[in-house]
């Protein structure tokens, strides 16, 4: 078995996919989704980019060889001294990589001559990033990525390049220290060799962002099939701490005494005596088979509510669809939406957003996530927009998702994403296939052919049934609240 820079890759995102990968029934794998697709085509297309961009600058080109072949061919280029190999085949041992580039660099020895080679990856996004308004990092899956082949030319050339780069999707040098990730990157790369080896075999931990994953219908067969406490709501990897103690299913969590696990030796790592009730309410109600409505929600007295959605591209940094219902208490509702027909009309689309935000008047905005309320506030420092407006929207939002939906309720369902709960109060989307996700990969297909305007048409069919599963999840919390009058 080889390891592969991928396999650093996914076991940032799972550890389970690496086993799977290396190890799982290929009839059990599914197919590699729209938006996932479109990843893999816009990472070639932003390496095809950038190498075009080099202009004169000369580089050999291995992306057509095969593995074995290329790494031939990469070895004798690097003993010749070659200026920058793109696609090149390293391998040590049980180790095996293709970086983007290797790019020659002479100020210092090693064992190749008066030069080594540094790795670099030319990446489809940005390395660093605020996510939540936390510290700005460097993405832990693009480092690891590097380190790995580093790791690997290390045994080759005998030397390691003191600083660490990528190219980004701007066509930028980033540079990244090495030593921050080193910790991290060593117990992941042997947690990988375990699982890649088969010396392990790890379990699936079951959440919202499972669906991209063409092992996800066979993950949570497997997590209802067994029971498994990642079945519930934000219970994720903590199911490993829980396990410890005894508490291996579904039925142990809705059957414990929560006092049993607030001391040693039963203690359970970061689970206070509220959250280990809030988890035993949970796995009842799974266990129930249907929801479990808290009193003491309220919604604000408004004769105009608009369901608000956006629809954006993080791998353009771009938002392309402000769609909303505006629902008046006399009167029909109606879908309203602005969209940015190519990137550069997101200044104009946002703009006309922003002046309908100042001319609303007195209305309630109802959002199922904080996004809508962030991704306002970028585009607003971004193109310098009225932040008044921002404001009295703010005051005016209302989110479903965490202001009721988690504060009030429980549902029988590891994800409580608009799609799993809409869906358990009756709502069916008109797509065959909903998902954000999907939403881009059609966007990026209406952009290389923009004659296909029932494409756009899809997009807003769909941003305009999340709006409406909106509408469902608040008439059924409306419905409930008036029965405990």
């Amino acid at each position: 078995m080889t390891i592969t820079a991928q396999d650093l890759y996914n076991y940032t995102k799972c550890a389970h996919r690496v086993y799977l990968d290396a190890h799982g029934d290929p009839a059990e794998r599914g197919d590699a989704s729209a938006f996932v697709q479109l990843l893999w085509e816009m990472g070639l297309q932003t390496e095809r980019e950038y190498m075009c961009a080099l202009g004169k600058i000369p580089y050999v080109d291995l992306q057509p060889l095969p593995m074995d072949e290329a790494r031939a061919r990469t070895s004798m280029l690097m003993a010749e001294g070659a200026e920058l190999i793109f696609q090149g085949a390293i391998k040590a041992g049980d180790r095996a990589g293709r970086p983007d580039l290797l790019v020659k660099c002479d100020d210092a020895r090693s064992d190749l001559g008066e030069y080594y080679y540094e790795p670099i990856d030319i990446k489809a996004g940005r390395g660093w990033e605020q996510r939540g308004g936390k510290k700005i990092r460097f993405k832990p899956h693009y480092a690891f990525q590097i380190l790995f082949y580093r790791e690997i030319l290390k045994h080759i050339q005998g030397y390691l390049p003191p600083t660490a780069h990528i190219i980004n999707v701007d066509h930028e040098l980033e540079e990244f220290e090495p030593e921050a990730f080193s910790d991290q990157f060593q117990l992941a790369l042997r947690e990988v060799e375990r699982l890649v080896m088969g010396r392990e075999t790890s379990e699936p931990v079951l959440g919202s962002v499972c669906h991209q994953c063409h092992w996800f219908a066979r993950c949570r067969r497997w997590v209802e099939g067994t029971n498994d406490p990642s079945g519930l709501y934000f219970v994720g990897r903590v199911k490993f701490d829980l396990k410890k103690v005894g508490l291996k299913t579904i039925n142990n969590i809705a059957a414990m005494k929560v006092g049993d696990y607030l001391n040693e030796p039963n203690k359970i790592p970061r689970m206070d005596e509220t959250s280990l009730a809030r988890m035993k309410r949970r796995a009842q109600v799974m266990l129930r088979a249907e929801p479990q409505i808290r009193p003491g929600f309220s919604f604000p007295e408004t004769q105009r509510e608009v369901y608000f959605d956006i629809e954006d591209d993080p791998t353009r940094d771009l938002t392309y669809l402000f769609g909303f219902i505006v629902h008046e208490r006399s009167g029909p509702d109606s879908f309203r939406y602005f969209i940015a027909r190519s990137p550069q009309e997101e200044e104009r689309t946002i703009e006309e957003f922003w002046q309908f935000l100042a001319e609303i008047g007195d209305a309630v905005f109802y959002v199922y996530s904080p996004k809508e309320r962030t991704t306002l506030r970028r585009l607003m420092e971004r193109y310098k927009l009225d932040p008044e407006v921002f404001e009295q929207y703010m005051e005016r939002e209302y989110d479903l998702y965490g202001d009721l939906v988690v504060k009030y309720s429980d549902w029988p369902t590891y994800s409580y994403g608009i799609k799993q709960i809409a869906r358990l109060v009756g709502f069916r989307w008109r797509d065959p296939d909903p998902s954000g996700a999907n939403s881009i990969a059609w966007y990026n297909e209406y952009l290389q052919n923009s004659a296909r305007e029932e494409i756009l048409e899809r997009i807003l069919a769909y941003n305009e049934d999340d709006c409406r599963a909106m509408i469902a999840v608040k008439d059924y919390f409306q419905l409930h609240a008036e029965k405990m009058l």
